[in-house]
């Protein structure tokens, strides 16, 4: 932000402060005066003592017009009349009592007292010239001319020495006011930066739960559309309304992801997992859609990453899932293919290279940069044919800095791009639960579940998801039915748990639940933004994990057979 932009951000907080600025630098000069003149009038400099007075009645008849709203603007006028009881008080002395010293507070003082708007830089130069060429003049003026008013050696080093600490004093203290009021300046920015950036994150975090709650019924029901019997043309409808859907909920992640990122409310926090296993899973997503656009979509995987190691699986999936679907959307015709190598191994971690090549259009140096940036595809003229919001390379870039690497782009125009990226990834081992796993494995045959969400939509939509997988589904639409339903009937293997819902919300009911039935594992089901704080207060509260919505019927099912494996829950 440049100093003219800051200057111009808070104009009402500015104007405020500059005017209670000048009104005590006013006063501080008359104080001054009025000292001066007494001492002046003590040494039977009467003239000199007059003139001060005068001085002094002339600064406190603009404060009092200004205070007055009968003039608006006093700063130069004060400049002007500092500058000329000087030139008339060298004129009366002589250069000898040093009034040209003054010079040095009143060029302290300037900054402070002009606005802080666009016209900043012209007023602090027109003040510094008014006041260096007084005080040129003054200088001239007391060496060239002979004093109008007769003063001994004495007298006259007497009031040079009450000059020099008057100026220094006053230098000083405005200094000093310069220094308070630019940091006061500086965190009132900040404050407002901090404010706008808390309130910024609480909108899109109301409006990341307000789009994804409809876009849940709307992907859920495609979902359920597209595993029911239809016609072949229904079936290409059903087709382009999951592709718009996908892509609306990828770009509310996006927004949404970037802002968590802007406010550092994302972390990364690793788990133990197969290395290999989780970058084979990364990709299986992405076969159909490269094989529609006639891509083939090329895996090579160290068998040495066999391992496990301590890593964020959702951000690692995400960053390889951006870089796939970045590779897709501008490459036409050839291959994609994700390489991932094991550079090094010591006792205790290992360095992973991985890398995604494309055969598309490729990047010139000059924009070999610019596509890490923000936004930056969107607003680039060459990139009018490709949609999407232009975050995921700068989320991808992002995200990799939090786990202290970076992301990095070899490329030539015309020859296709390679993004990699070195990763140091401790070993690890998985932990041994002591989990007793039920036959549950293609369906949640037999599995009570107690679905608890007041959007009947969202209840319609995870109903009929659960009883394809032949679970047993009941529904209560607050928290108060939920307990009602509990009472009932006990026997309830998994609680999904709405948290936002009137009567009992879902944070109320939670606590209830795990008091009356600690045996039932609850399961958060939101649409709301999850960061480590909010996760962290959910299992907390008693939330053994979360499903968010938008979900995909696989994903439900895996999250749902997680917790319904297990007979007892491990602490988190």
């Amino acid at each position: 932000m440049s100093v003219d932009d800051k200057r111009d951000t808070f104009p009402i907080y500015d104007k405020r402060e500059i005017s209670k600025r000048t009104y005590q630098l006013g006063l501080t000069a008359i104080l001054v005066g009025l000292l001066i003149c007494v001492y002046e009038y003590n040494i039977k400099l009467y003239i000199s003592s007059l003139l001060v007075g005068l001085f002094c009645l002339a600064i406190g008849s603009l404060l009092y017009l200004n205070y007055k709203e009968v003039l608006n603007n006093i700063k130069l006028p004060i400049v002007l009349m500092v500058s000329a009881f000087l030139i008339a008080s060298a004129v009366i002395e002589g250069e000898g009592t040093g009034q040209y010293l003054y010079f040095f507070p009143l060029l302290v003082a300037v900054p402070i007292i002009v606005d802080n708007s666009k016209a900043y830089n012209r007023e602090v130069f027109t003040y510094f010239t008014i006041t260096l060429s007084a005080a040129t003049l003054c200088v001239i003026t007391g060496h060239n001319i002979v004093p109008y008013q007769v003063i001994t050696e004495t007298t006259q080093l007497h009031l040079l020495y009450t000059n020099v600490f008057s100026a220094l004093t006053l230098t000083t203290c405005f200094a000093f006011v310069n220094i308070y009021f630019e940091r006061k300046y500086l965190q009132d920015l900040i404050q407002q930066k901090n404010l706008a950036i808390s309130t910024r994150t609480k909108f899109l975090s109301v409006m990341g739960h307000e789009l994804r709650t409809p876009l849940n019924g709307i992907i859920g029901a495609i979902n359920i559309l597209k595993h029911e019997r239809s016609l072949p043309e229904q079936q290409e409808y059903i087709d382009i309304l999951k592709y718009c859907a996908d892509h609306l909920l990828h770009q509310v992640n996006d927004i949404l992801d970037f802002n968590k990122i802007e406010a550092g409310k994302l972390e990364i926090h690793p788990l133990a997992l197969n290395l290999k296993e989780l970058l084979e899973k990364s990709a299986m997503p992405f076969y159909n859609l490269f094989e529609e656009k006639g891509l083939s979509l090329n895996i090579n995987i160290d068998p040495k990453l066999d391992l496990v190691v301590m890593a964020d699986d959702v951000r690692l999936i995400q960053i390889i899932n951006n870089l796939f679907s970045n590779a897709a959307k501008f490459t036409a015709k050839g291959y994609v293919e994700l390489t991932v190598s094991l550079e090094d191994k010591s006792g205790t971690d290992i360095n992973v290279m991985v890398m995604v090549k494309d055969t598309g259009p490729g990047i010139s140096e000059s924009n070999q940069r610019k596509i890490f940036d923000s936004f930056w595809q969107a607003y680039d003229e060459k990139s009018r044919n490709y949609t999407g919001t232009g975050l995921g390379l700068s989320i991808c870039l992002r995200l990799l800095n939090l786990m202290d690497t970076t992301l990095q782009v070899k490329s030539q125009v015309g020859q296709g791009s390679t993004f990699y990226f070195n990763l140091n990834l401790p070993l690890g081992s998985l932990p041994n639960t002591g989990e007793r796993l039920v036959n549950y494995e293609n369906d949640l045959n037999g599995l009570n579940i107690l679905v608890v969400d007041d959007n009947q939509i969202n209840v319609v939509i995870a109903k009929k998801i659960l009883t394809d997988y032949k679970a047993q589904v009941s529904v209560a639409y607050n928290g108060a039915k939920a307990l009602a339903r509990l009472e009932q009937c006990p026997a309830f293997q998994i609680i999904l748990l709405d948290l936002e819902m009137p009567v009992l919300n879902g944070y109320e009911a939670v606590v209830t639940i795990k008091t009356l039935y600690p045996e039932i594992p609850v399961l958060a089901f939101t649409a709301a933004l999850l960061d480590q704080e909010k996760m962290q207060s959910l299992l907390d509260l008693g939330f053994a994990d979360y499903v968010l919505k938008p979900f995909q019927p696989d994903i439900l099912f895996k999250q749902v057979l997680k917790y319904a494996n297990r007979t007892a829950l491990p602490q988190v």
